[in-house]
């Protein structure tokens, strides 16, 4: 379902220099398959991420998602490739403000020009415990209330890859666990792909697939 292979990432810095971050020669994923991917501050876990979803440019290499190679595509075929294939929880949630928690959910399938599907949208919400917040734009929420608006969003498409990045960090720990339980039993019903990054040896120990990006990057390597 995704392969990521001989990817590599620099960025310039402002004295004209580049900074090497990325050199992943392999990195591939199953249908269905749940991993947790670890490592150190700074090692370049979201910068995957974001190659992996089309965000970022990779310098070389590619992304190969449900049989496309995402790095072949323009801009505009890799938002909507986006809007149909991935979901994507981000670790500062990127919720509109003057949308409510219902509005936002809804939005993400506005993007692929499906018809809003109201009833899953309410669904999601419910299950990680919003059932009462339908109507609250994200300055009437809590930090965790708005990353649980954040992972329904990520779900509500059906995606065929989820990425995760950090999902539970701004949640409260009542609701960690339903929140992780919630990502997971929705990507095992409908044969997600979930790449969840995470630095809480709690969160990755119950995965059955456990990742370091330093083992993975041959930058970290050298």
């Amino acid at each position: 379902m995704l392969l990521v292979e001989n990817v590599q990432k620099s960025f310039r810095l402002p004295d004209g220099s580049t900074l090497p971050i990325l050199n992943v020669p392999r990195f591939a994923v199953a249908a269905g398959e749940q991993l947790a991917l670890v490592g150190g501050s700074g090692s370049g876990k979201t910068t995957l991420l974001h190659i992996i979803a089309g965000i970022t440019r990779p310098d070389t290499g590619r992304v190969e998602i449900d049989g496309t190679d995402i790095t072949k595509l323009n801009e505009a075929a890799r938002d909507l490739f986006r809007a149909n294939k991935l979901g994507y929880i981000f670790q500062t949630f990127n919720l509109l403000a003057g949308f409510t928690a219902l509005e936002n959910v809804l939005l993400g399938m506005s993007f692929c020009g499906r018809k809003p599907d109201e009833a899953r949208a309410r669904q999601l919400l419910e299950r990680v415990g919003l059932g009462k917040r339908f109507d609250h734009k994200p300055a009437m929420l809590s930090v965790g209330e708005q990353q649980r608006t954040a992972v329904a969003r990520a779900l509500v498409n059906r995606p065929k890859v989820l990425l995760a990045d950090e999902p539970t960090a701004s949640i409260d720990s009542r609701h960690q666990q339903q929140v992780l339980d919630l990502i997971r039993e929705t990507c095992r019903e409908e044969n997600v792909a979930l790449v969840l990054v995470t630095h809480a040896p709690t969160v990755s120990e119950q995965f059955p697939r456990v990742e370091r990006l330093e083992e993975l990057n041959q930058l970290a390597a050298a």
